[in-house]
Formats: C-alpha cells, sequence, structure tokens
C-alpha cells in the first residue's frame, strides 16, 4: 500500500473516532442547542431506575422538552435578568463552589491527625457505659459527714448484694431516675475509672471514694474507639467550627498564584479558577444549570400557572360553571361557621350579622362587631363541612354525635350557614378541587401555546443512541 493511502487512511479512522467522541446535538428549541450528555444528565437523574432503557428515553423526553420550553420562555421575558435572580443564584453558586476551591488534601491530613490524637488519648480501653449512685461529700467535709456518707453507701451496697435492683437502689439514695453516660480514660477521677474498667459488663463496683465522695458504679457496656470512617462525620463538623475551610481555601488560592504570572495574588487566583469551574468540572457544570434552570422554571411557572390559578377569581368561577358536573357531593356539606362566645345575646347577634354574608366576609365582620380591648370576644371556625369533620357541626346541623370539647372561655357554641345536599353553589365551596383542576388546565393551555411559540427539532438517530454510545 503506498504511503499516501495509508496516511489517509489513518486521517479517515481519526476523523472518525473524533466525530463520535462530539457531543452530538439532540434538541434544538429556536437556536438553542441541546446536547446528548445534557439530556441524559437529566434522564439519568430522573429516572435512575430504568436509565439504559430506550423507552425511558421517549416517555421522559416529552416532559423535558416542556421544562425547557418554559425555561426558554423565563429568558424571552427576561427573568434571568431580575436582581432577585442574580442574588440566590450567585448566592448558592458560591455555596456549590466552595468544595472547588479548597485544599481538600490539607482538611483530610487535619482530620487525621484530630483522629489520631484523640484514638491516642481513649486508646485500646475505649468508651465504658455507666450508671452510679452517688453519696456527695464537700471538700472540707467533716469527720462525721465522711462517716455518715459512707454508712449510706454500705447498706446501698448490701441491698444490691442482695439483689435489689439497681435502678430502685439509685432511686432510693438519689431520687431520680438511673442516669447511664460513657466515660473514657482521663475523663472522671482515678479512683472512678479504675474501678469502672475494672468491672464487666453488668457488673457493679463496691463503695469507691473519691474528692466528690462516694460511688457505687456499675457498668452496663464497653465499645472500643472506632475507625477514622466512624468519626470523619464529626471530626469534619468540629473542624468547620474552627474556620478550617477558610485557611484550606487561602492555601488554595496561595497554590494556584505560585503556577501563575508573578504577582498573582491568592485571591486572584481564586477567582480565575472559580471562572472556570463550569468548563473544567462537567458536573459542577451540570449542577449548576440544573439549579439555574430550575429557578427560572419556578419563577415562570408561578406567573403563569400556580399564582394565577389562586388568584383568578374571575378564571375559577367560570372554568368552575363549566365544570359544575365535576364537583357534585356525595353526601350532604354545612356551609358556614362554628361560633364560640360567651353568652346567648352574643351568640344570637353575631348569628344574624353572619346570616346573610359570604364566608370570606366572617372575619371583617367579627372584628368590627366584637372586638373589646383590640381583643375579639368571639372566636370562629369557618368552611365547607362534611359529616365527620367538625364535630359541633355533626351535633348542631346534622344531628350527630356529642359535639366538640367546650372552651372554659367561650361557654356558648352555635353555628351560623347553609346546609349544601347535593351540589357546591359556587367554586368557593370546593376551592381546594377548582383550583387544582383550573391549574392543571392552565398548565394544558399554556404548554400548548409554548409548543406554538417555539420550533422544536428532535434529531431521533440521536435519541436512539442515549445511554448507548
Amino acid at each position: 500500500m503506498k504511503r499516501s493511502s495509508v496516511l489517509g487512511l489513518i486521517f479517515l479512522v481519526f476523523a472518525a473516532l473524533s466525530a463520535q467522541s462530539v457531543d452530538p446535538v439532540l434538541i434544538k428549541i429556536d437556536d438553542t442547542e441541546i446536547t446528548r450528555s445534557e439530556f441524559e444528565y437529566a434522564l439519568n437523574k430522573n429516572n435512575a431506575a430504568s436509565s439504559s432503557n430506550k423507552k425511558a428515553a421517549k416517555e421522559y423526553l416529552p416532559m423535558y422538552i416542556d421544562f425547557k420550553l418554559k425555561v426558554a420562555e423565563a429568558k424571552a421575558q427576561q427573568l434571568d435578568t431580575l436582581s432577585s435572580f442574580i442574588e440566590e443564584f450567585r448566592a448558592d453558586r458560591a455555596r456549590q463552589a466552595e468544595d472547588y476551591l479548597i485544599d481538600k488534601e490539607y482538611i483530610e491530613r487535619e482530620a487525621h491527625k484530630m483522629y489520631a490524637k484523640d484514638s491516642a488519648a481513649i486508646g485500646k480501653d475505649g468508651f465504658l457505659k455507666v450508671a452510679q449512685i452517688m453519696f456527695p461529700l464537700r471538700q472540707n467535709a467533716s469527720a462525721e459527714a465522711v462517716i455518715a456518707a459512707k454508712a449510706k453507701a454500705d447498706s446501698a451496697y448490701q441491698m444490691l448484694n442482695s439483689g435489689a435492683d439497681f435502678a430502685a437502689v439509685v432511686r432510693k439514695y438519689m431520687n431520680v431516675s438511673p442516669d447511664t453516660f460513657e466515660i473514657i480514660r482521663g475523663q472522671a477521677f482515678k479512683e472512678f475509672e479504675d474501678a469502672a474498667y475494672g468491672l464487666r459488663d453488668g457488673g457493679f463496683s463496691h463503695p469507691v471514694r473519691t474528692p466528690a465522695g462516694f460511688h457505687i458504679i456499675k457498668r452496663f457496656s464497653h465499645r472500643p474507639f472506632g475507625s477514622y470512617q466512624d468519626y470523619r462525620s464529626n471530626i469534619m463538623t468540629i473542624l468547620e467550627r474552627r474556620n478550617i475551610k477558610q485557611v484550606a481555601r487561602y492555601r488554595f488560592g496561595y497554590q494556584l498564584a505560585r503556577k501563575m504570572k508573578p504577582g498573582t495574588t491568592p485571591e486572584q487566583a481564586l477567582a480565575h479558577e472559580d471562572s472556570l469551574l463550569e468548563t473544567k468540572y462537567p458536573e459542577f457544570g451540570n449542577l449548576m444549570r440544573e439549579y439555574r434552570e430550575g429557578l427560572l422554571f419556578f419563577e415562570i411557572s408561578n406567573r403563569e400557572v400556580w399564582q394565577k390559578a389562586a388568584q383568578d377569581t374571575e378564571g375559577l368561577a367560570k372554568y368552575f360553571k363549566k365544570n359544575k358536573k365535576k364537583y357534585k357531593f356525595d353526601s350532604p356539606h354545612y356551609r358556614g361557621a362554628v361560633i364560640y362566645c360567651n353568652s346567648d345575646e352574643e351568640l344570637k347577634r353575631a348569628q344574624k350579622l353572619l346570616a346573610d354574608a359570604a364566608i370570606d366576609e366572617y372575619k371583617s365582620i367579627v372584628e368590627s362587631n366584637f372586638t373589646k380591648d383590640s381583643v375579639c370576644t368571639i372566636r370562629l371556625t369557618a368552611g365547607v363541612f362534611p359529616v365527620g369533620e367538625n364535630a359541633w357541626v355533626d351535633k348542631l346541623v346534622f344531628g350527630q354525635g356529642k359535639g366538640g370539647r367546650m372552651k372554659k372561655e367561650y361557654p356558648k357554641v352555635g353555628v351560623v350557614g347553609k346546609i349544601l345536599k347535593k351540589k357546591p353553589e359556587s367554586y368557593k365551596d370546593v376551592s381546594g378541587h377548582v383550583i387544582n383542576d383550573y391549574q392543571q388546565y392552565l398548565e394544558e393551555q399554556w404548554v400548548k401555546s409554548l409548543r406554538k411559540k417555539y420550533n422544536v427539532d428532535v434529531d431521533d438517530e440521536i435519541l436512539k443512541t442515549v445511554n448507548n454510545h
């Protein structure tokens, strides 16, 4: 084979391999390109159990496109330029970037040092779980006081030797329930430690004298000092309280600065490294894109659907009127309120004032007419109640049960409202259901409009290679 032919073949093979290594564009939304790896990241994170399944990719694709359309609309409305968005994203990015801008090896070395120090201090003796019966003495206790304390300790010891329950003896002499605690060498009085470590699990000591008094110790269990991994989390928490990350950040900046042009400060080196994180670490880039788009998705969805569904009273009323058949009651409901007050006269007056009012007017009417010294003299529980939801409604309206618990300060209880037998009269009678359904309706209409507004193109051949390349 000629040399030129061999070189040509090598070039073609190299070109083919290079083409295979490129991250191809899977989706285009107008001029925005979404690569296969970006889709795979979202798919694998949200469908981990079946991420290798081709069917999963096809099923997830429409949901993913809808999400991307909403993000595109948020950008079109320039929500990513809002100061609130910029500040929130910047703060979260700084938190996430912290672990990429510190000397992790330094932190790990310091953690190992702390573990080694603690391990040496605690030694092979480990931890003992114990309880005690204590007969305290002052440091300058008289001989008579010492003799009296020793006599009590000996008496307690004899009771234990005779088979008395340790907890019962604790309560007799200390007037408290037994409290277990752990000790290590060097933490308690030497006499106390020597006696405790000399016991077997379940055993108790004779009265032990320490500078604090007399002790009868019961040993419950022993555990050795654990491995580094057992304590790493706690050690890291302690080190963070000591601001080790600040030291590790400066060390990392210093290391970076030494590799850059003379005169570069650690702060400048860190700022430069920070600007490269998304490209240098793909997992960080994915996380930041996910968070950024999540913020935009939440804000645009709140504006176009969630907030609108809750506040659009005219739209809710129209939706309810058009879909009344969906909201029939299986059993009678009571629309109104339970009134708690001090007297029959007050109850009758409240019922009269609220009789023809709408539920959402109850609160203002009551506050206007029953406030004394800035305190409202009656209480209300308002809503739409099916049988079984409110004990007072069950008794006073539906004639079932014994009623609810009486309130001392409000000895009179009554109701005001109307029975709805088969169906609600207004969307407010079933507001939770209507708002949820109206929200879904707005969502569907919004997605349809976005599908019309933006041109979406999917490369089906590339889709077949998702998680299979």
